[in-house]
């Protein structure tokens, strides 16, 4: 567990950048997630208010050019005292297409980001399975024996790197698929993150029925927002998703998964740690780690 003390911002801090006071008291204990491309942006603000990241990289982003500014910005982190979390490339890859160019360049894409890990020291890393059941699904046993051979590389390299490598739920109707990759593959460094927004928009599964199948693998969750219709992020509390039944659920189970918020505006970050403070409250330490 880190010491959320030294990390939470001063009050001056705090007002400067407008940061809400239920919004300052959860900050210490989430990560946020932020693209690469936005981080310039917003470096200050994070340094200043001591943000814990995910980092998100795009398929460009990982060329060895930009390695200095990666290792100037970790160091800056870092010496703040931010954790940092990575998100992998995700556009246009699949692992187990049944193009084997395409299978290639997913599967060095992926490498590349792992190459990342030594520069950030991420406490985790998340990546899709790049499985869509409306293009694979009658190819599914090939997908799966091809994506097999790709995750089983993946990990016996995140595993000595000693970062949790984490597969996240974006289109996949229910989490069979999930169970088969993380049954044939079992390993502490090779879990789960359930991304609660695109359960509620994409899947046809329950809350509950993803929850109870993948809990064991369970090692973060995203959270955001939305009505059922659409991916929207929202800031917690502004569309319909049952987040108090998540988190008791996650805590009768015993599990303890990192959590990042997935805000797409300033304004809907400070909305979204104000949303979880009022669900999480004093219960907030049964979720750190």
């Amino acid at each position: 567990m880190f010491d959320s003390k030294r990390k939470t911002p001063s009050p001056h801090e705090a007002f400067q950048h407008g940061l809400p006071q239920d919004a300052l008291k959860i900050l210490p204990h989430v990560h946020v997630n932020m693209p690469w491309d936005y981080l310039p942006q917003y470096l200050k603000l994070v340094l200043d208010l001591g943000m814990n990241l995910e980092i998100g990289f795009s398929a460009v982003q990982l060329e060895k050019e930009a390695y200095r500014e990666y290792e100037k910005i970790s160091r800056q982190l870092q010496k703040r005292g931010c954790r940092v979390s990575l998100h992998g490339p995700f556009w246009d890859l699949n692992p187990g297409s049944v193009d084997p160019l395409i299978r290639e360049v997913s599967r060095f894409r992926l490498h590349q980001f792992v190459d990342m890990f030594e520069i950030f020291q991420p406490v985790r890393a998340v990546c899709h399975t790049g499985f869509d059941p409306r293009h694979h699904h009658a190819h599914q046993d090939f997908w799966l024996s091809e994506s097999l051979k790709a995750w089983e590389v993946l990990v016996k390299k995140t595993e000595k790197l000693k970062v949790p490598l984490l597969l996240e739920n974006v289109w996949e109707h229910e989490p069979g698929l999930h169970r088969i990759l993380f049954e044939k593959l079992p390993s502490t460094h090779f879990g789960f993150c359930f991304d609660v927004g695109h359960q509620h928009c994409f899947s046809s599964a329950s809350m509950d029925h993803w929850l109870h199948a993948l809990m064991e693998q369970t090692q973060e969750l995203h959270l955001h927002d939305n009505d059922g219709s659409h991916d929207l992020h929202l800031p917690i509390g502004q569309g319909n998703i049952d987040f108090q039944r998540l988190f008791d659920t996650m805590k009768s189970g015993g599990a303890r998964p990192l959590l990042t918020v997935e805000p797409h505006t300033r304004e809907h970050l400070f909305q979204t740690l104000e949303g979880l403070w009022n669900i999480l409250g004093n219960d907030l330490h049964t979720f750190m780690i």
